[in-house]
């Protein structure tokens, strides 16, 4: 019982940076991290936004030692999360059967068997709305995060979040407002190399969008280091292409960001890049409809259009490849990865001693030939092989 008072009372005390590192680390299955804070005495069940746990994360991104780990250290099998889904829920979501197994021997249940699936129309969804009263500006600050709309630092609910007003280039000519359906889809959404949507505010005029907090982007790294060494750029390309993936290899239609900058390429505590304003595009949808008077079906957000084109992320993120080996400096100050079209720009490696292989990675992105852009998942075995040369894939270079 004392033991079990002193967990509660840590579980309150810690630090939300703390949490996060801890969360990070089982979800990108880093044992040595993970081991150590447990052994300096956090909490295994601390969760995040959406009362994710550890032991979640780990079972929904395969890492069995992970999750081996956590049950040793007591972690609580059947926790659920806001969805009310159990880690065992998440591991047979994913397909990871030796993670059932391990969970299933400790106890664990499948929610999904406890209760009927529902469906949730978009006028029953209001839950995913902020109430603007829970956000505590005191100690406020206004921040830069993105390339869209005026941000601040504020509280929510005791954690530090982003408010972020939709600028008026956006929301005119038409009043902006994300549906229940596209606020729902959004917070979903779950991936280590994307950044956490939390809600959207309607108020008044303006559109108030709640994401996740993080201090520093890539547009920061970039202009205090000028040129990144390759060890480091093929990590954080790495991180872009896992999250683009993701987000690409959304069902039934493909989530395309269209507006991918390092200015909303986002680092978290672990060292690693998360990809924010890939919502932004559903604003664009909705104040710019496509104009062949198509019928769209109302359950579903995206038609085919230029919406579900993943050709001119690949040409963004062939853009910020180079970026990061050559230097941001080389490019005209005039262009950035958003408006910039391949006309504009042709890939020239003056400085960078990058393999010919990640050359060449980088000119099919680029090329305005849209049949030799890869997708995401050629980028990643493209890179992933690459970085075999450097150490363990992915690791943060020290």
């Amino acid at each position: 019982m004392a033991s079990q008072a002193r967990r509660e009372d840590s579980l309150g005390n810690f630090d939300v940076q703390l949490i996060g590192n801890f969360l990070s680390f089982a979800s990108r299955g880093d044992r040595v991290g993970l081991n150590q804070m447990l052994r300096e005495g956090i909490f295994p069940d601390v969760q995040d936004y959406d009362k994710r746990t550890a032991l979640h994360l780990a079972a929904s991104e395969g890492h069995a030692s992970i999750v081996e780990l956590l049950l040793q250290y007591k972690a609580q099998v059947n926790l659920k999360d806001r969805w009310l889904r159990t880690p065992l829920t998440d591991a047979r979501l994913y397909g990871h059967r030796d993670i059932c197994r391990i969970l299933e021997v400790n106890g664990g249940k499948d929610s999904t068997n406890d209760q009927p699936m529902t469906v949730r129309h978009e006028e029953d969804s209001n839950e995913v709305d902020i109430d603007i009263s829970e956000l505590n500006l005191q100690d406020s600050l206004i921040i830069k995060q993105g390339a869209f709309g005026a941000s601040e630092k504020v509280k929510w609910r005791g954690t530090w979040v982003v408010k972020t007003i939709i600028k008026r280039h956006i929301s005119h000519p038409v009043k902006m407002v994300l549906s229940a359906t596209d606020n729902t889809l959004l917070r979903e959404l779950r991936h280590p190399n994307i950044l956490q949507f939390l809600g959207s505010i309607v108020q008044g005029e303006e559109m108030i969008l709640i994401t996740e907090y993080l201090s520093k982007g890539l547009d920061d790294i970039l202009a205090k280091k000028v040129r990144l060494d390759l060890p480091t750029a093929l990590r954080y390309a790495l991180d872009i292409a896992r999250g683009m993936n993701y987000l690409h290899q959304h069902k039934p239609f493909p989530i395309v960001h269209n507006h991918l900058d390092p200015r909303n390429l986002l680092q978290d505590e672990g060292g690693h890049l998360k990809i924010g304003e890939y919502w932004v595009q559903m604003l664009y949808e909705r104040i710019h409809p496509n104009q062949d008077n198509r019928q769209r079906n109302d359950n579903s957000r995206i038609n085919k259009s230029s919406a579900t084109d993943t050709t001119k992320d690949i040409f963004s993120f062939g853009f910020i490849f180079f970026q990061m080996l050559e230097g941001s400096h080389l490019i005209d100050e005039n262009l950035d990865s958003i408006h910039l079209k391949p006309v504009d720009f042709e890939p020239k490696f003056r400085f960078s001693k990058c393999p010919a292989r990640i050359q060449e990675l980088i000119e099919n992105c680029c090329s305005k030939d849209l049949s030799k852009r890869p997708s995401f998942a050629n980028v990643i075995d493209n890179l992933e092989e690459s970085s075999t040369h450097f150490g363990k894939a992915g690791c943060p270079v020290c």
